[in-house]
Order: structure tokens, then sequence, then C-alpha cells
């Protein structure tokens, strides 16, 4: 049964309300002293040889956003696939997708995000305690699907240490331009041994409005059309605290309908309807297209034991169980439905001290059974089997600083149509942190990942109308015939791990007014899979000897109707280098006034000269901050440069700039509930801005003006 998220944030908003406790209010994010929950070895931002960017507290309530992509937007080498703004993905480095893993206190979310970006991230920041991002190859602790990076969303739905009486936040804002409304809350009660945990939050937003642009149909808009938003979920735990340790379980409930924006989907079929109601009685005024409709369920346990046995002082212990499914309706009709089945297993040993180096060792086990029906089910049902095992280890030498980890995976994939053979995939790193003083210090960290590729990535072969593309798996090849037109057969090309080394150079200065970030990497990987846009569009290209004529037919029928012929998506491996920086200035010019600044840039190319696909442009920002006793506030510009380095078939993004700003409020007659009142404006001098990363960039440009007043309740 759906969880009513809106009714039990108005209980905790009233519960808030009684709780007569003090806090004082903090400004700023101390992330130095801030542990790392996807290390093993409980390191903080500043001891790790690997950049580390760790968003908690006020930072991240000021950051929030519907998507985890536009969450995290404005973090230095982070970037958003931005399918307008109903679903979005974290891009690191210019690598998304299947290489950038995004976990659930260190656990996989479960959803289908990683196969295409219309399918959403089923993490929820409102409710977060932090999020942690590793720029970077990740894959010693997480596998090969983190050979790009790791973004970590940290809650405490099984609270690990003792919690004493109650304890919360609770959030609600509405916004201008899409009439956003949301509402969030999350509890902690316990007595030292018992704990217990609650959240729920709320989200509706109807389609944003945008400076007036072209769009690719040669018509004037100013806003993108079937871009609502109507989410709600929630989230109940609890755990026990003995002497050595706890055990906990959670369960979690996520809903969530979204317009999947781009495309005509048969729109003339259903002109007359003005209106669509939801089952939950919502009207979302002009609704005629295609939407999602997703549900996740998710059970996780964690647990952890000190001083389990000789040789070992923890062992910590993670396991999930996520059943996802989302289906994309149109006209009242589901014509695509995606399943994922989960259940992964984590166990992590800290070892005691061998010869002065202490470290962790780990064993992952993780399954995945994915399942599509319908017109746009592009990939077949598959299976997806995964083992690793890895070793970390540190040790500090005066100044100096070394971290060595080596992990070796096995990971299977197969499908309805064919089964490949297993994958093998070993990664190693080093890295060196030397301090210099107490105020600088730099590091190195050279890094050897392998990847297994995804199961989309081998097995794709069918209509995406999402992204108005036709895709072409590595397991297929096309085979031009005399009339012109291609005919798809499966390969006898074989399939190579995706290997990837990736040296990083990071330089950091801290001082009681001044604190600067500097990030060189360079990445050189072998047998890159890419997605490739060939020239061809869906007409031009029939299926394989087992597809027959009518069903051929079909497909082409449900493009006319789909008002449009899609580009083809050939997946091909290629040796690919990227490098580049990131780059962040905190300068505290007085007690009350501080500019903030950062820089990023990432080039990425084929070694034989051509270009990578969708890669994010070069940004340059700065933001000047003010803080008072009661009040700080801040007004913030970012510089989206031109993209000229392109891809085959891709055009070129025009540079755009964004101004921001905030306000919060910490009245003296709140003090008593920890309360903030803030107001928020973005695109202010509504800047027409296209992203080049997204599919959808000349349809769906960034949002327009747009303010959000709230309030936010801690005690």
């Amino acid at each position: 049964m759906k969880l009513n998220a809106l009714t039990l944030a108005l209980l905790a908003t009233s519960t808030v309300a009684q709780a007569q406790q003090e806090e004082e209010h903090e400004h700023l994010n101390e992330y130095e002293v801030i542990v790392i929950n996807a290390s093993p070895l409980d390191k903080t931002a500043l001891e790790s040889a690997q950049p580390v960017n760790i968003i908690s507290g006020d930072a991240l309530k000021q950051l929030h956003a519907h998507s985890l992509g536009e969450t995290l937007a404005l973090e230095p080498g982070i970037n958003n696939t931005h399918f307008a703004n109903v679903a979005g993905s974290p891009i690191i480095r210019g690598l998304g997708g299947p290489r950038v893993k995004i976990t659930q206190n260190g656990l996989d979310t479960g959803d289908v995000s990683r196969g295409s970006p219309d399918h959403a991230v089923t993490t929820e920041t409102s409710t977060a305690q932090q999020i942690e991002v590793l720029r970077g190859p990740a894959t010693l602790l997480y596998g090969s699907g983190a050979i790009g990076g790791v973004i970590n969303v940290v809650d405490n739905r099984i609270p690990s240490e003792p919690v004493y009486g109650l304890q919360g936040n609770a959030n609600v804002s509405a916004s201008t331009n899409n009439d956003n409304k949301e509402g969030s809350y999350d509890l902690q009660l316990g007595n030292g041994r018992w704990a217990l945990y609650t959240d729920a939050f709320m989200r509706r937003a109807d389609d944003y409005e945008t400076p007036s642009f072209m769009n690719d149909e040669g018509e004037r808009v100013d806003q993108v059309e079937n871009t609502f938003v109507d989410a709600q979920g929630g989230t109940i735990g609890a755990s026990y605290q003995f002497d050595d340790g706890f055990f906990g379980l959670s369960y979690q409930g996520l809903y969530q309908e979204y317009g999947i924006p781009g495309h005509a989907h048969g729109e003339e079929a259903h002109e007359d309807e003005a209106e669509h109601v939801h089952e939950e009685g919502e009207i979302h005024a002009g609704e005629s297209g295609p939407y999602a409709d997703l549900e996740q369920e998710r059970i996780q346990f964690a647990g952890q034991w000190r001083n389990p046995v000789s040789g070992f002082s923890r062992l910590d212990f993670r396991a999930a169980l996520t059943d996802y499914q989302h289906q994309e309706i149109e006209q009242n009709f589901v014509a695509t439905q995606f399943e994922n089945e989960q259940k992964e297993i984590r166990l992590v040993g800290r070892h005691n001290e061998v010869a002065g180096w202490k470290g962790a060792v780990g064993w992952q086990w993780d399954i995945s059974d994915k399942a599509a029906f319908g017109e746009e089910a592009f990939t077949p049902n598959t299976s997806r089997r995964t083992q690793g095992l890895f070793w970390v280890v540190e040790q500090e030498f005066g100044p100096h600083h070394v971290d060595l980890g080596l992990r070796h995976e096995r990971t299977s994939l197969s499908s309805e149509e064919q089964k490949l053979d297993t994958f093998d995939a070993t990664s190693a790193s080093a890295g060196y942190l030397y301090h210099f003083s107490d105020h600088t210090s730099v590091s190195f960290n050279l890094s050897h990942a392998e990847r297994a590729p995804s199961a989309s990535e081998v097995f794709a072969n069918g209509n995406h109308f999402a992204t108005r593309t036709y895709e072409l798996g590595l397991g297929y090849e096309l085979h031009e015939e005399a009339s012109g037109e291609y005919h798809i057969e499966p390969t006898d090309v074989q399939i190579k791990t995706e290997t990837s080394n990736n040296v990083d150079v990071g330089f950091h200065f801290e001082s009681e007014r001044f604190h600067a970030n500097l990030n060189l990497f360079y990445n050189r990987v072998d047998d890159f899979i890419y997605d490739n846009f060939i020239g061809l569009n869906s007409e031009e290209i029939h299926g394989d000897e087992d597809h027959d004529e009518h069903a051929h037919e079909e497909e082409h029928e449900h493009e006319h109707e789909h008002g449009e012929e899609l580009q083809v998506v050939q997946f091909s491996q290629v040796d690919a280098e990227l490098f580049g920086y990131e780059l962040e200035l905190d300068w505290q010019l007085t007690e009350q006034w501080s500019l903030h600044g950062f820089s990023d840039y990432t080039r990425a190319k084929q070694r034989d000269g051509d270009n990578l696909p969708r890669i994010p442009a070069q940004r340059i920002g700065t933001e000047v901050r003010y803080q008072a006793v009661s009040w700080d506030g801040s007004i913030g510009y970012t510089r989206y440069l031109e993209q000229d380095k392109i891809a085959q078939n891709e055009t070129v993004t025009d540079a755009y700039g964004l101004l921001n700003a905030r306000i919060n409020l910490y009245p003296d007659w709140l003090a008593n509930y920890g309360a903030t009142l803030y107001l928020k404006g973005e695109n202010l001098t509504n800047q027409l801005g296209f992203v080049h990363s997204s599919f959808l960039k000349d349809d769906a440009p960034v949002t327009g003006r747009r303010f959000q007043a709230g309030v936010s309740i801690s005690f």
C-alpha cells in the first residue's frame, strides 16, 4: 500500500512544534572531520589520496533538487545528464551511465537508471544525511560499475549509533515556474539500545517554463511539455545496539509518476484529452504525452560486530533485496514495462595491523535479473551475476601516507537470446599523500581498473523512443545489402573488457582564511565502450534472420505513430583518453564576507583523434557570501563555455550563464525549533541554456527563472 507521505510529514511537523530542544545552527560544512562511509577504514576527506567531496548539513539542504544529478550539478567535476527535469544522473569527469556507481548506504540502488537517461535514480536526497562523491575509479570497493566514480547517498534508516530520545528534521517548500510543492521529514527515537527510524517525502510539480526558444521541429515554445513530477515515498527502520555492535533492518517504498518529454508518442490520438486523471485523483493540466509509473520496494540489512575473531577488530555486514519496476504508459495503456530484481551482500572485515599496515578485506555478491516487455523493450531479459574479493591497506610514515588496494571480480552475462562467457576483471590502486605542513598537502593516486560491459551495452537491439534512438549493442553488427539498406545479425567479434589506467594529482591548502583544492587527472582507456551515432536511421535497417517481416513492419508502424525516425546508435569499442582538472577556492575576506569559486574541464577523445559524444562543457563559477548572526545569503554566477569539441553527428552547444541567489533566515522566535526560513532564486536573468550532455538538448533547455521559499526544522 502506498504511503501517504504528506500526512506523515504533517504529523512530524506537529511533533517538532512540541519539542523544546535548542540546537545551535551550523552555518559551515566541516567536511574535514566527516567520516567517509564509503571507505571501510573510516577516512575523512583530508585523509584520502583519492579525490572525495562530502556534501552534508546546510549545504545539502540548499542543493537539494528532485533528481540526484541536479542536486550535484554544481559540484566540481560533476554534471547532470539532464533528461529535462524529470530524471537526472551524475556524470563524473565525462563518464556516466554504467561507469558511475550510485549507492544507498554503500549498496547499489537497484534501479535501471544506469541503462538509460530517461530512467530515474531512486535515491532521495531530501531525507539524506550526506552525499559522498568519489571521483575517479573506485572499483576496489564497488566493482567494475565504479570505473568512473561512486556517488554514495547516506541516511540513517538503520541507526548504527545509540539514539537517545527524539531527534529529526522536517522541510516544506514551494516554487514558482513549475508550481513545485514538496515536504519531507526524518525521525529517530531511541533509548540507547533500541532505535527506530522513519522518513517520508512527497513532491508535486507541473511542466517547467523556459525562455522562448525554437525546438527541433521548428516551433517557438516557452515551456517543456510533459515534464510533470508526482513522487512520494517513505522508510521505516530499526536497530538494536549490543555491547560489541549492532544489527538492524529497514523497508522503503518509493513511487513516482513523471512525464517522458521530447517526442510526440501519438499525441494526435488524444488531443481531446486536455487533462489526465491519476489513480490518486491528481490532475496535471495539459498532460497528454507518455509518462513513467515507477515503484520500488527495498529491504536493507546492516550490522557490525566488533572484535569478532582473533586478528580482526571489526566485521561489517550489509545486504539489500530490491524489487523495482516502471511502466511507460501511452494513451492509458502500458506500452513498455521494465523490471529489476536485485540482491546484494557486502562483508567487510577490518584486520589488525600487519607489519604496520592496517586494512580491510571484503567480499561482494550481487545478482540482477532484468526484464523488459513492450514496444520499447530495446534489450531482452537479461541476468548478471557478480562476485568480487578486495583488500585495501594503509600506513603512515610520519607526514607520508600510503594506500594500496587490489580487487578481483567475475561477472557473467546472459540473455534469452545469447549467453556470453564470463568476464574477469582485476583492479589495483596505489595512493600517496604527503603533508608539507598543517596547511598544505599533495596527493598522487594511480589506479588500474577493468570493467565488464553492461547488459544493455551488449544486448540492446530495438527502438528507444525516449532518447529518439534505435540502440544496437556490441552483440550485433550491421551488414550493408545491395539495396543500400542494412541487415542486423549477431556478431562474431569478441567483446573485450574495458581497461582504464588513471592518474590523479591533487593539491590542498587550508589556512584560517583561505582554502584551495586542485585536482588534475588523466585517464587512458583501452576498449572504451561508447554509443556511436553512425549516421543511419531506423528506416534503413532490418532485423536479424529470426526477426520476421511482419514484426519488422510493426516496428516501423510504431515509429510512424510516434511521428519520428530514430537515429541508429551502435555501441562500439575504441581506445580513448580523458583528461582535465577540478579547481575549488574559498577566501574569507572578513568575518562576514567570503568569496567562493570553482572551475572544471574534461577533454575526452578517441586516441585516433575523434571526439567522444556528449562531454560536458568547461565551467567557471563564482559566489559571494555574507554571514550574519541571524541570517546569511549569497549570489553566484556560473558560466558554461561553448562546447565545440564534438563527436560525429553532434552539434556545437553555445555558451550561457546562470545567476543564482539565496537567503537563509534564523529568527529568534523559532530558535527553539532549530528552524531556517529560506528563499532561493535560480536563473534570475532568465537565460536560455542548452545542456550538451542531454539526449534532449534541443528540446529541453535549462529551467527559466525560478523562486523557491521554504522552512526547514531540526531538533
